[in-house]
């Protein structure tokens, strides 16, 4: 029995080990990171168009958060020189605020977050309750919608401000020419 214990707790550390060496996949290092990362980033946003349009709103919320992490782990990996790999979206933003310089980014960090607090709500405790309080499904997913809206607002938000910062630079962004248009 002990060494099931001990190689389940040694195989658990070992997958955390390979989540902390996976390197987030950079355009010009490979031939085609670019093309492929405009190509998912359309796909989402068609998907996350049409789950918003089928009431799958959790789903476009989730792939909103994905949206929105990857392109907050490029500004991270373009503002420090460094590829800090795949993080969650709360690291990311503390990340990216404690770097960033410009302050036309402020209010864009700021819709994020508090998307990203209504995010949290709608994920994490959308069939939760507080002792002596009545809801209803109905009440609990009303508010759905505009979370997905708030979130396609935020993201295509702080893309413009991201294409606008690199292009000064002469740079481009996966996100180029049109990948959240619609």
């Amino acid at each position: 029995m002990g060494r099931r214990v001990r190689a389940s707790c040694e195989d658990a550390m070992t997958n955390e080990t390979k989540k902390q060496e996976r390197i987030r996949a950079v355009a010009g290092s490979v031939e085609g990171v670019g093309m492929q990362r405009y190509g998912l980033y359309r796909k989402a946003w068609d998907q996350i168009k049409a789950a918003d349009q089928n009431g799958f709103y959790l789903e476009a919320i989730t792939l909103i958060e994905s949206l929105i992490s990857d392109r907050l782990e490029s500004r991270a990996r373009y503002l420090t020189g460094e590829n800090h790999g795949f993080q969650n979206l709360g690291r990311l933003l503390t990340r990216v605020r404690t770097t960033d310089r410009d302050p036309e980014f402020s209010e864009a960090y700021k819709a994020i977050a508090e998307w990203r607090d209504k995010r949290n709500g709608a994920m994490h405790e959308l069939v939760k309750f507080e002792h002596g309080v009545s809801v209803t499904w109905d009440e609990k997913v009303k508010p759905l919608p505009s979370i997905v809206r708030q979130g396609r607002d935020a993201l295509k938000a702080y893309d413009t401000l991201d294409k606008r910062d690199r292009r000064r630079a002469g740079r481009k962004t996966a996100t180029d020419p049109h990948a959240f248009r619609g």
